[in-house]
């Protein structure tokens, strides 16, 4: 059972990621020649050219735009006011608590945009006590909802059920008409975990993570845990999952043509997407004591169209389970249906192919971590365009420093480029893995939360990449830290304070 430990853990950017689809807004002009027509962004529609030339100056006072990611000054050949771009990556937004900038210049705009949010009234969308299938039936995944052709809605968050002791390993999804009348498909499930017990098959303890339909295929990323059942203590000899912390886990494929009744992998090892960069090897009598002995790549986010008929998602990472080094990697792909075709970003662009080390019989690189301006690691879940924001928005458990003490919940980051990353900003307290007490005032529960994602009911995309300014916020309710999880979501409003 994944445990949801990892709590620790607009421009067209760089060329790379990109724009809104909606209209941008062209520039306004100074004296001069008409402006030109706007440009297009992220196969979206070009905003309006700007209405005039640059301005005329005497001195680059007269040429300040405000924008603090551009350089301005005023060319004395010509009595013109210039502005070009600061070199991408430039600090930019206000401090931190910690005395950091907020953002990074990306294309002469800075990423970080101040917003607050407003949270509505919670609603259980799967409730353990009425919902389930069994007792090992319960949401224990991001939670991700796919609109098919019909229009019918199929909801994605659930656990492979062979976990703690049941032994069908059959992951199910819920459908319904509308976003109000999900109920779960019991019969037959809609994958069923392979359980081979050994690591280099990849084809272990198997959760539909990441599902997105393109035309009548639904494809969709696997997290996939493997738990060393033969290994001495503190490996747990029989236990597949359930009490096992030797983990070691990696992201894998399937497909359904069949509108997501049934997924089918292709023959291994053709299924697999990035495995872990090391071979398997478990802890011994003197490995550090710790929790978990997790390694791999692990959790995909949504995948999001981007320019260039690019698929992206995050995902995070955790190379080797006794060295503290993690954080969360960005990859893409044109092919969906092809395995082999992710790469993920390596600093410099997206080069890297993960390879498994059971074929290359070496270890093989590690993607480059994603931060925010601070050094702060990336760990998100949920990974969207938010139109109203117009920018990436990832979504994630993490904790910030309000008025010398740290504040665990709910928070959003936003991105150009999915490379740069803002400063965290909250959505909702929560309690998690830095914040215990029931207690403190405006917590969205008095038990542990985990697994947020943004969904809104009005964006008309297919696989709901691309919410506004009012989407939901669902997320998984631990209300007794064990079995009794409910989904649960809560309606939010972003506002801008700019």
């Amino acid at each position: 059972m994944t445990r949801y430990l990892f709590g620790f853990l607009s421009v067209c950017a760089l060329g790379l990621l990109g724009c809104s689809e909606t209209a941008g807004t062209g520039g306004s002009g100074g004296n001069g020649a008409a402006g030109g027509d706007g440009g297009s962004g992220g196969g979206g529609t070009g905003g309006q050219g700007g209405t005039g030339g640059m301005p005329e100056c005497e001195s680059a006072n007269d040429c300040d735009d405000k924008n603090e990611c551009t350089k301005d000054v005023c060319n004395p050949a010509t009595g013109m006011c210039e502005s070009t771009s600061v070199p991408d990556g430039s600090p930019c937004g206000p401090e931190t608590p910690l005395g950091n900038r907020s953002g990074d210049c990306v294309a002469g705009s800075c990423d970080f945009r101040p917003v607050t949010v407003a949270v509505g009234t919670k609603e259980v969308v799967f409730d353990y006590t009425s919902d389930r299938c069994d007792d090992f039936d319960f949401p224990d995944s991001t939670a991700h909802i796919v609109r098919a052709a019909d229009g019918e809605l199929i909801l994605f968050a659930a656990v492979p059920s062979s976990v703690l002791g049941a032994t069908s390993g059959a992951y199910r999804v819920s459908r319904g008409p509308d976003f109000n009348s999900f109920e779960r498909v019991c019969e037959p499930p809609a994958l069923v975990s392979a359980d081979v017990r050994t690591p280099e098959s990849y084809e272990n303890q198997e959760w539909l993570w990441t599902p997105y339909r393109e035309g009548t295929d639904w494809h969709v990323l696997i997290h996939n845990e493997f738990h060393d059942t033969m290994a001495p203590p503190p490996c747990v000899a029989g236990d597949p999952l359930s009490s096992n912390p030797c983990w070691y886990n990696s992201i894998t494929y399937a497909v359904s043509t069949d509108g997501a009744a049934t997924f089918v992998k292709p023959g291994a090892p053709a299924h697999v997407v990035a495995p872990p960069p090391e071979v398997w090897t478990p802890p011994g009598p003197d490995a550090p004591v710790q929790r978990w002995y997790a390694e791999g790549y692990f959790e995909p986010s949504n995948i999001v169209l981007g320019p260039e008929d690019y698929y992206y998602t995050g995902f995070r990472a955790i190379p080797r389970y006794d060295v503290d080094y993690r954080g969360t990697c960005i990859m893409r792909t044109k092919t969906l249906h092809d395995p082999a075709s992710w790469r993920a970003w390596d600093g410099e662009g997206f080069n890297l192919k993960l390879s498994s080390p059971y074929v290359t019989e070496t270890p093989t690189e590690v993607c480059d971590f994603v931060q925010m301006p601070d050094g702060q690691m990336m760990d998100f879940s949920s990974l969207t365009y938010n139109t109203y924001l117009d920018r990436y928005m990832a979504v994630g458990i993490w904790g910030d420093w309000v008025d010398g003490k740290l504040l665990c919940g709910v928070y959003l980051s936003l991105s150009f480029d999915l490379i740069h990353w803002s400063h965290i900003q909250l959505i909702t307290k929560a309690l998690s893995w830095c914040e215990t007490d029931p207690t403190i005032p405006g917590l969205i529960e008095t038990v542990s939360i985990g697994y947020p994602s943004i969904i809104d009911h009005t964006d008309p995309s297919t696989n709901f990449e691309r919410p506004g300014r009012t989407p939901y916020l669902y997320y998984t309710r631990f209300n007794d830290g064990g079995l009794d999880r409910d989904l649960v979501r809560v309606p939010v409003r972003f506002t801008l304070e700019e």
